[in-house]
């Protein structure tokens, strides 16, 4: 079983979703990449193995997971259940002021990043009897820590908007001109709240882009797919599937 929940219209500019998954039985997962980052909390008494060196989750544990720029297999036993926040590109980065590229491909413990949100949440999902219980409890937990207005990271923000807008087909230095910064000053800023460069973003975005229309346009063509999402053709689109997905794109459909 899987569910998401929508946040609260104060936390809409921060958090994508809750989620919840649950599993009976023994099962195995891809996760591909989204551009989003999420905070876990495995809120059962099963561990939860994840990606090709089997990082070991334990029971009743919160994680962080950054940007991830490459698929991940998530092996799970019976009677699992997690419960996560996906935040959006830089909305993580604005509770915790974390350095976002420190995480990117990486589950990191909650308690490592964040010692306070890890005892102050952790309890209270324990306590909480049920998923909407524990969902408010996400929820007025990051209600009461709205980060402040910071222009540098609303900057970041209109730059993820007009590479989503383009598909990710948006030069980097045009980025860094519409936010009068230089391109180093840009892409480090980029990298510090969003947690992969300018360019790998939209690399991620273009992927996620022809991803969702594999779904849809059932009768549409690999290489019209690859052309009009800024691929340079058909094997170009393939490779970069490969690397993303682990798959070619046909198997997709």
């Amino acid at each position: 079983m899987y569910s998401t929940f929508q946040p609260h219209p104060l936390l809409a500019a921060y958090v994508d979703a809750y989620w919840v998954s649950m599993a009976t039985q023994f099962s195995q997962q891809r996760i591909l990449p989204d551009t989003c980052a999420d905070i876990i909390f495995n809120i059962s008494d099963q561990p939860v193995t994840v990606g090709n060196n089997a990082i070991w989750i334990a029971p009743n544990t919160a994680f962080v997971v950054g940007t991830m720029t490459a698929f991940r297999d998530i092996v799970r036993q019976g009677n699992t259940g997690m419960l996560g926040i996906r935040f959006k590109p830089g909305g993580l980065h604005a509770f915790t002021e974390l350095p976002l590229q420190l995480a990117t491909d990486e589950h990191l413990l909650l308690s490592d990043i964040t010692r306070d949100w890890h005892t102050r949440l952790v309890p209270l999902l324990e306590k909480a009897s049920s998923i909407s219980e524990k969902v408010n409890c996400l929820e007025n937990f990051l209600l009461q820590r709205l980060p402040a207005n910071n222009i540098v990271a609303n900057t970041i923000l209109e730059s993820i908007h007009l590479i989503r807008q383009s598909n990710g087909n948006v030069a980097p230095a045009v980025l860094a001109d519409k936010a009068f910064m230089s391109s180093r000053t840009f892409e480090r800023n980029f990298l510090r709240i969003v947690g992969v460069s300018p360019k790998t973003f939209s690399r991620i975005v273009r992927f996620v882009s022809v991803h969702r229309e594999l779904k849809k346009e059932k009768s549409a063509t690999l290489l019209s797919l690859a052309l009009d999402h800024g691929f340079y053709d058909h094997a170009h689109l393939t490779r970069e599937f490969k690397l993303l997905a682990g798959d070619n794109p046909s198997c997709w459909r």
